[in-house]
């Protein structure tokens, strides 16, 4: 899923309302930009660097963008501010005008992933168990950091870099994706810091479109991290520190942060916030919006299984997402608490039904092997498209949800969303991290029309 475990009891919780930023682009600004990790020689010794300010440096040494001398350095500040700089300018004017958004996220704290290929000696040696999420002192996170430059492997794809820093999250991954290449007016609940790292996160989504004026901004606050190792198979490790980073309380949220929306996108990490989900839930529902949720990992299965089936049992959430690894989960919890012989085999398909007796819609996710998905009596199964390369796995569940949540809000059929997820979902594996490259949009517009899907009419896309 995606990655990272949001909240939890090491965070400093904020208790500041968010002040507006004036743009500054200054030399200071964009210096802080630029070099958001310490420079040695000229180069970056930390092993990630900023991939928007890359991105704005390269256009501006290859085309001379707008502006000419000093574009580069301008296009910096600006991002560094928060600002759209000419990008996602449909998303900017529609919030002008104050459209509400169609789905919102909650993401309780903003994070900051660190994306590499590396080998698997790195891999053995980092703590906990490989291909899984487990949270790290902020000690443990600089020496993984420190040690990806000796252990990164070349990125085949020509469109990826060898690393890459971005703002990471599931639900962050799933909302830019609905609006950097899929044109939803999308809005992110949360909360960030002011530091070096808030600006990035915030940075990077709008410049996707996405709306960040629910999002919180805590003055001197610190922004959590993710390191998010990727073996040669494209499959992804992610370790996260949120050791003092500032996130939101149940208490904090009210029924404006879901005021005209259609949609509420939910993440099982935020399970690690007293009552945070349970919450946004109740207030969304006042407001009458559906409730997407994502089961984000087995291990948040594991050790939140009452209150999420609780939630489930509510009759609340409308539409949920799991793995085979998170439905297994699911099913093993049941046997053991019902002894229930319905379910005594951890098949996909029982997986499904049992989902399926909560939500109006579920889906199971089967990597390689597509999806099957479940609205009311219907059940389809889907293949996953095999014409594409995996670089890395890191948000495949986060933007095959994007694809799903587009269908729905257009009107497709079960089967056609099933498609349209994995379309989305095979263009994010195509490069690092979880967002869909420039390469990968073009990929899933091929895509749409062999499946003979409705093409996505949107002009605007910014990786």
């Amino acid at each position: 899923m995606g990655a990272m475990a949001e909240g939890g009891a090491a965070i400093a919780h904020h208790h500041q309302q968010q002040q507006p930023v004036a743009i500054d682009t200054s030399s200071a600004v964009v210096a802080a930009a630029k070099n958001s990790f310490p420079s040695q020689n000229g180069f970056s010794h930390h092993p990630f660097a900023q991939s928007f300010v890359l991105d704005a440096e390269e256009e501006e040494e290859e085309g001379g963008g707008e502006g000419g001398e000093g574009g580069s350095d301008a296009a910096v500040a600006a991002v560094a501010a928060g600002v759209d700089y000419g990008y996602g300018q449909q998303q900017q004017q529609q919030q002008e005008e104050k459209c509400p958004p169609v789905v919102v996220g909650l993401q309780p704290v903003a994070l900051v992933d660190h994306v590499a290929k590396v080998d698997w000696s790195l891999l053995d040696a980092v703590p906990g168990e490989r291909g899984g999420s487990m949270r790290v002192t902020a000690e443990e996170l600089d020496h993984i950091l420190a040690e990806v430059n000796t252990h990164m492997l070349p990125v085949v794809s020509s469109s990826s870099s060898a690393v890459r820093t971005l703002a990471g999250g599931s639900v962050a991954n799933t909302i830019r994706g609905l609006a950097g290449g899929l044109g939803i007016r999308t809005s992110l609940v949360g909360v960030r810091g002011d530091d070096e790292r808030g600006q990035m996160f915030a940075a990077n989504m709008k410049m996707a479109g996405v709306d960040l004026t629910r999002l919180r901004e805590v003055r001197g606050g610190r922004t959590a991290q993710c390191a998010c190792l990727v073996d040669a198979e494209g499959n992804r490790t992610m370790r996260p520190c949120f050791l003092n980073a500032v996130g939101l309380k149940a208490e904090e949220l009210s029924k404006k942060d879901f005021r005209g929306a259609q949609w509420l996108v939910l993440n099982g990490y935020g399970f690690y916030g007293t009552e945070l989900l349970e919450t946004a839930v109740h207030h969304a529902k006042q407001e009458g919006v559906k409730i997407s949720m994502d089961l984000a990992s087995f291990e948040v299965v594991r050790n939140f299984r009452p209150r999420l089936m609780r939630l489930l049992e509510s009759g609340n959430v409308d539409l949920v997402f799991a793995n085979e690894d998170e439905a297994r989960e699911l099913i093993k919890g049941e046997e053991e608490e019902e002894d229930n012989k319905d379910f005594t085999s951890s098949s996909p398909e029982s997986s499904l039904r049992f989902l399926a007796n909560y939500c109006e819609r579920a889906v199971v996710m089967l990597g390689a092997k597509g999806c099957i998905a479940r609205h009311g009596k219907e059940m389809v199964r889907v293949s996953a498209i095999r014409e594409t390369v995996t670089v890395d796995t890191t948000g495949a569940g986060d933007l095959f949800a994007s694809g799903f949540l587009y269908g729905i809000l257009n009107n497709l059929s079960l089967e056609d969303c099933c498609k349209m997820g994995c379309c989305t979902g095979g263009a994010v594996v195509r490069g690092l991290g979880g967002e869909i490259a420039e390469e990968g949009w073009q990929w899933m517009h091929q895509q749409l029309i062999a499946k003979q899907l409705p093409p996505v009419r949107f002009p605007v896309r910014v990786s």
